[in-house]
């Protein structure tokens, strides 16, 4: 019991000596919240802005639908089965009528001279507005649905479809590299800026060695400072994402009205916090273990006029 409650009370003295580090090295603290930062920080607008471009794209498909004419003579039974047969082709993903008259009644209110429509028979027939879940299978959903029953003609634009789906391929593609690479840079630096950071507490460590302290009494307090750096860093670069984003999609909205108000950035918060701080706290403990190892496998103390 004793030996529990001593551990205890000395994993708290540990702790607190990770909270004290941040406060006595407010230099190299700096420095590591500020690398790791930066690096979240541009990782994270560099989702935003993806995920930007992805719901513009996504929005223009959903104006490229397929407008699904139905013959004159067909019955109200059959244009409810036909829709039916329309929505069990697996990549259509909404099938809404729209009636003659509703198309006709749309006609009029676009066309300045609509009294001269007065009086005429309607030439328009019941039709579907079919949208899809994939642009790429595009053509073989039109060519499915014209094979149908009551289908009269299809309205479509396949070349716009699939333009579109090479857009949105080749736009995940550049921005999942782009992620990626900036992941890959921000490890390498900030695992250097934890190098940096050591090297510099190396006469540090050696002292604790030389009055007989564990390996596990001088890491443990090196592993919370990284804990805390990594927290402090995710919080604050949502945060700033946050304020950034918000305040530029405010710009972009009233200079370019193709850019609307943008994606709803509060969606993605959570999922931004909780990536960052698993990044950063990973890179914390990951960096201050490799790094302090070294030092800790040390036999020749560090003499002051060594540094």
């Amino acid at each position: 019991m004793k030996k529990s409650k001593s551990s205890g009370s000395s994993l708290g003295y540990l702790t607190k000596e990770g909270f004290r580090n941040l406060r006595v090295n407010k230099l190299m603290t700096f420095a590591s919240i500020t690398v790791l930062f930066s690096s979240m920080f541009l990782m994270g607008i560099a989702f935003m802005i993806y995920t930007n471009i992805e719901a513009m794209v996504a929005g223009i498909e959903q104006e490229n639908v397929i407008l699904v004419y139905i013959e004159d003579d067909t019955d109200a039974v059959e244009v409810v089965n036909l829709k039916t047969e329309i929505m069990n082709i697996p990549n259509v993903k909404s099938c809404d009528f729209k009636s003659k008259d509703d198309a006709f009644e749309e006609i009029k209110k676009e066309y300045d001279n609509a009294e001269y429509l007065d009086g005429l028979e309607n030439p328009l027939p019941d039709s579907y507005i079919v949208t899809v879940l994939d642009m790429t299978q595009f053509s073989q959903t039109v060519a499915q649905i014209k094979g149908l029953d009551n289908v009269m003609r299809t309205r479509e634009n396949s070349d716009l479809a699939g333009k579109l789906a090479s857009a949105k391929k080749a736009i995940s593609v550049v921005s999942l590299v782009i992620i990626a690479l900036l992941f890959i840079v921000s490890l390498f630096i900030i695992s250097n800026t934890v190098k940096i950071t050591m090297f510099s507490r190396r006469l540090e460590i050696s002292i604790m060695k030389s009055v007989g302290a564990t390996n596990r009494f001088i890491r443990w307090p090196f592993l919370v400072e990284g804990v805390l750096i990594g927290i402090i860093s995710g919080i604050i670069s949502t945060l700033a994402i946050w304020g950034v984003y918000t305040l530029g999609m405010r710009f972009l909205s009233r200079s370019f009205s193709i850019m609307g108000k943008g994606v709803d950035i509060t969606v993605y918060l959570p999922y931004l916090l909780g990536a960052f701080l698993i990044l950063g706290i990973f890179t914390g403990i990951f960096g201050s273990a490799t790094s302090i190892r070294k030092y800790l496998k040390e036999r020749k103390f560090v003499e002051l006029e060594d540094l």
